[in-house]
């Protein structure tokens, strides 16, 4: 089931066309001779009664079916038939004639087969997506891609891309950081909801995000653009890696949750520390760099890593790419000669080169390479 929407509506047509045929013909009970009762009910028209089952029907019957909370089901079941009943009511006591009947049973019964539908597998699938979910992926996309197999087989391996974000330093005030961790962590859900980001965890070092999951496919680019954008605008660093992760309910003591484990969550989070370490912004490995345009994205090289004994290239991206700069090209030169050296053990060259983009360009990465530089060669000397 790749729309609920739709799903809810069938349910709730169908649902309003089982009451409709079944209570419509309590329109014609009063005129039988057999209804010999103290109470008769009034018909005024048979048209305006029936037109007002079939709307207080369907009303009733979409908002049973479409409110994922059981509780909330029940309660505007029964407010509806109050606030119908009580209507009607005072159209007769003002003196205005006023048979209410027919949309009464409507109601009533559209929103009793709604509420057993709403019980089966097919109607409460949503309800279990947001316990499993939450608030931790957009609502539109939640109401727009839930797909039954997802929750009916077990843990399944897909291709994520998971990306590691630091919240911006704040000087070792932990306090703070604890202060401010409900304004960050609701920002950035909020941000990355609109490209499908999953938040899978968070506290007050920083948050983890998946893109991916649940066979939504999502641009390395789109994603890139909207970590550079956060970044760029709250601080703090980020990394992005892509690769197979096991998805799957997974049954804590809190509840049942959707899970996301594998090996690229723990590369993201180490590249993130990385980052941090040679302040960078965002990082990506050099096979995910390859999917950034040329001419959309300027990256550079930074370091290279070890990770679970395979060795990675990292790259830090720098920005999107400017035509009108027309020195870019030239940084980059520069920066590459100098990384080529450092990784060279030239560490007069690189400490040099470093230096002069420090000082110019007021580049956090170059002027950690020029301190490393200058540490390496002092103690290649004896200092």
């Amino acid at each position: 089931m790749k729309n609920p929407l739709i799903l809810h509506l069938k349910a709730s047509l169908i649902c309003a066309l089982i009451a409709i045929v079944v209570v419509l013909p309590l329109l014609w009970a009063p005129l039988l001779p057999a209804w010999d009762l103290a109470w008769r009910p009034t018909v005024i028209s048979p048209r305006v009664e029936a037109l007002l089952a079939v709307v207080m029907a369907f009303a009733v019957a979409w908002c049973v079916v479409d409110i994922p909370r059981r509780g909330l089901k029940v309660l505007v079941w029964l407010a509806s038939l109050w606030l119908l009943f009580s209507g009607i009511w005072l159209f007769q006591l003002y003196g205005h004639a006023a048979g209410g009947l027919v949309p009464l049973a409507a109601a009533g019964l559209a929103g009793a087969v709604a509420l057993t539908f709403s019980f089966s597998p097919a109607g409460s699938r949503r309800a279990r997506w947001e316990s499993l979910v939450g608030s931790r992926i957009a609502p539109e996309f939640l109401r727009a891609m839930i797909d039954q197999r997802y929750l009916e087989e077990g843990p399944r391996t897909e291709e994520l891309a998971v990306s590691e974000i630091l919240w911006p330093s704040d000087g070792g005030d932990e306090s703070q950081a604890w202060d401010q961790l409900a304004g960050r962590s609701a920002a950035a859900v909020a941000h990355f909801q609109r490209v499908g980001g999953y938040l899978e965890h968070c506290d007050s070092e920083g948050a983890r995000f998946v893109f991916g999951c649940w066979g939504n496919e999502t641009k390395t680019e789109d994603i890139i653009r909207e970590l550079f954008a956060w970044v760029d605008k709250v601080g703090g660093c980020a990394s992005l890696v892509r690769g197979q992760c096991l998805t799957g309910v997974g049954h804590l003591p809190a509840g049942a949750r959707w899970t996301v484990g594998g090996a690229p969550l723990r590369q993201a989070a180490r590249m993130a520390a990385a980052a941090r370490s040679y302040a960078a912004k965002l990082l990506v490995d050099d096979t995910l760099s390859r999917e950034l345009a040329s001419e959309t994205w300027n990256s550079r090289r930074l370091a290279w890593w070890d990770f679970e004994g395979e060795r990675v290239l990292l790259r830090e991206v720098t920005g999107p790419f400017d035509p009108s700069k027309s020195g870019s090209a030239d940084l980059t030169r520069r920066w590459d000669s100098a990384w080529e050296a450092f990784w060279s053990g030239d560490w007069t060259t690189a400490g040099n080169g470093f230096s002069a983009l420090a000082r110019e360009e007021n580049d956090g990465a170059a002027r950690i390479f020029a301190l490393r530089s200058d540490a390496a060669r002092r103690q290649d000397v004896g200092l």
